[in-house]
């Protein structure tokens, strides 16, 4: 957070986030950080959490028109329920290498993988 000025506020949305392996949405977020901070507004959870996105510092998805934030930033890929909307990270065990013409420039890759989790496929 370096280029972003430091508030308890932010402390608390980040540190919530960082602490989850859910994929939550600003409201859950807001709740969870009501506990601690009584005084913040989902108004402060909401902006907080789109300059985190915008300046990478956290994941962004959007799940059937919702959007749903990632505290773990690092290379990973997301499998999400049709279904019930659950996020579940996938990580890679190896490398994945794509070879891509010389004519584009790539600046990242989000790979979502779209299915039925166990417990809907029942």
């Amino acid at each position: 957070m370096s280029d972003i000025r430091q508030t308890k506020q932010k402390a608390a949305i980040l540190g919530y986030l960082r602490s989850v392996k859910t994929h939550p949405t600003a409201e859950i977020v807001y709740s969870a950080v009501k506990k601690e901070m009584p005084n913040i507004s989902l108004g402060t959870v909401y902006r907080n959490l789109e300059e985190f996105s915008k300046n990478e510092i956290i994941g962004k998805l959007e799940v059937a028109g919702r959007k749903r934030f990632d505290g773990d930033i690092s290379v990973h890929g997301h499998f999400i329920c049709e279904k019930c909307g659950r996020i579940d990270d996938l990580f890679f065990k190896k490398k994945i290498k794509i070879d891509f013409p010389k004519k584009y420039s790539i600046n990242g890759i989000d790979l979502t993988i779209k299915g039925r989790c166990k417990k809907c496929e029942k």
